[in-house]
């Protein structure tokens, strides 16, 4: 089997791995008794089987839920943002406005929590309040500002005083 170098392939390898042999382990667990009459087995063997049973479904538990949990999400297509393909000329697009094709590509290239911010800019028109990112998206103000930061390290958002808040506005067009 080939081996990649993506940290999440390899959890999610060792939480099938670890999955399968809880899985196994319990099928084997719960036939002893089947197969054993109970009554030539003594007391405490019976309960130490029962607990390695109890602690068996609790592993097999965790990692089926690290692998519900951490599948990738399925790609829905965005009707706001136009598929990526060749771009036509910049002429007639209002400051501030980017290409669909670069937002497209931009937000393919984001990880997780910051493709899920770049988004919900995108479908505000690349124009947005800092406060309404916290409330759209249910991060905490410090996550907020964290990925803006990264985002803004990008070259993708720029953020603008305005208030007691900060506007954040796209800059694909300028990348």
């Amino acid at each position: 089997m080939v081996e990649s170098g993506d940290p999440a392939h390899r959890t999610r390898t060792l939480a099938l791995t670890v999955f399968g042999g809880t899985l196994a382990l319990l099928v084997l667990l719960i036939a002893i008794p089947l197969v054993v009459p109970h009554e030539s087995l003594p007391e405490p063997i019976i309960v130490f089987v029962s607990i390695f049973i109890l602690i068996s479904a609790l592993i097999a538990g965790i990692a089926l839920a690290y692998l519900f949990l951490t599948r990738a999400p399925v790609e829905q297509p965005n009707p706001g943002i136009a598929p990526l393909q060749a771009a036509p000329p910049a002429q007639g697009r209002a400051e501030g406005q980017a290409d669909p094709a670069y937002q497209d590509l931009a937000i393919r290239l984001l990880d997780g929590d910051e493709r899920r911010m770049m988004k919900v800019i995108v479908e505000a028109k690349g124009n947005i309040l800092q406060r309404d990112l916290v409330r759209i998206t249910a991060f905490s103000e410090a996550k907020v500002s964290r990925l803006l930061d990264r985002l803004e390290e990008r070259g993708l958002v720029r953020r603008e005083r305005q208030g007691m808040s900060n506007r954040v506005r796209l800059t694909l067009d300028q990348a």
